[in-house]
């Protein structure tokens, strides 16, 4: 008996057929322009079956339209019901700004989701110019860029006032002026969109406007001559006019003393170093020789006391032999001749 309930449960729920999760809610999903967004959409059961399904975009002031059959969704739209039946999610690639509204995924029931799609809103959003100062031979950049780090452009322009109109710079270079010396810094970001152009000249300066969608921000460049560039200039002046007063070149004259009298302070200082150097290696050296010397007068000197003292040790005595008893009274005897020297070592 049991059994049969459960095989009529069934039969009861396999005929109703997929019941959704979120059956008549709405559903709030935030996606980000470029990006990717999943709308999410199942069967309640994991053994209902699906027969048919659709999905419906609307927008305000308009019909709903089926996803599937509006070419504007061409090629970004996918479903997961493929690898698992019960699964009805929708996604949508490469938003834009125009995928923003309510979305309906239908079968016996519906579920709603409203899809807001954020896109690139600039920081730098104003009605004021910008004013940005570079130099001539450097480079600049004129900032601009998305509030939103999600988000990328749909597209992106600059444009530069030049004969009584905007030309584009970027992407497409339609001045000869900027060609191959723009470029943007988003390679790392891709919601900087600042422009940085490279080599400024003095034909460089003007109004810029970054554009993105509806937004712009307008810039105003100037750009300044360097003094190195004009140090040439200066010279010519003073070459040609010979006949100014003295006290006119004298006064350009005093910026470079500075730079010469360090140059000489720092020679001064070498010379006195090196003269310091050699003089304390020549007493090094003397000092040296001298200890040397020193040495061997002290050894010679040691050397002569040995002898002296090796002389001195050694003294002599005379013995005298007389021989009494043999010899006669009238015979004189020479005490020179019987008497004997013999060297005695003495120790002191």
């Amino acid at each position: 008996m049991r059994d049969h309930l459960y095989l009529f449960f069934f039969m009861i729920q396999f005929s109703s057929g997929c019941i959704l999760s979120n059956e008549r809610q709405t559903i709030e999903i935030t996606g980000y322009t470029d990006g990717s967004v999943v709308l999410p959409c199942s069967c309640a059961h994991p053994q209902s079956t699906v027969i048919t399904f659709t999905w419906q975009f609307h927008r305000s002031g308009r019909q709903w339209i089926k996803v599937f059959e509006d070419e504007k969704y061409s090629g970004r739209r996918v479903l997961f019901n493929e690898r698992s039946p019960q699964n009805l999610s929708l996604l949508i690639s490469d938003l834009r700004q125009e995928d923003q509204g309510y979305y309906r995924c239908e079968t016996k029931q519906y579920t709603s989701i409203h899809l807001t799609v954020k896109g690139c809103d600039l920081v730098q959003s104003t009605k004021a110019v910008i004013e940005v100062t570079g130099y001539a031979g450097e480079s600049v950049v004129l900032p601009c860029s998305c509030s939103e780090l999600l988000a990328k452009p749909e597209q992106i322009q600059w444009m530069y006032y030049v004969g009584n109109t905007y030309k584009e710079i970027y992407p497409n270079e339609k001045t000869e002026s900027h060609k191959n010396r723009v470029k943007l810094l988003n390679q790392t970001s891709p919601v900087n969109l600042s422009l940085h152009i490279s080599a400024l000249t003095t034909e460089d300066k003007g109004d810029y406007i970054c554009s993105v969608s509806s937004q712009t921000v307008s810039y105003r460049l100037h750009v300044e001559v360097t003094l190195v560039t004009e140090k040439p200039h200066i010279h010519t002046s003073i070459s040609l006019s010979t006949l100014q007063p003295s006290h006119q070149t004298q006064e350009l004259e005093p910026p470079q003393q500075p730079h010469n009298t360090s140059q000489y302070v720092f020679i001064l200082l070498g010379v006195i170093l090196s003269v310091l150097l050699l003089a304390l290696l020549a007493f090094i050296y003397w000092r040296c020789r001298g200890g040397r010397n020193v040495k061997m007068v002290t050894r010679d000197e040691e050397e002569l006391n040995r002898e002296q003292d090796n002389q001195d040790d050694v003294t002599y005595s005379a013995v005298v032999h007389v021989k009494t008893a043999a010899t006669p009274a009238h015979i004189e005897s020479d005490p020179a001749e019987h008497t004997e020297y013999a060297p005695i070592k003495l120790k002191r």
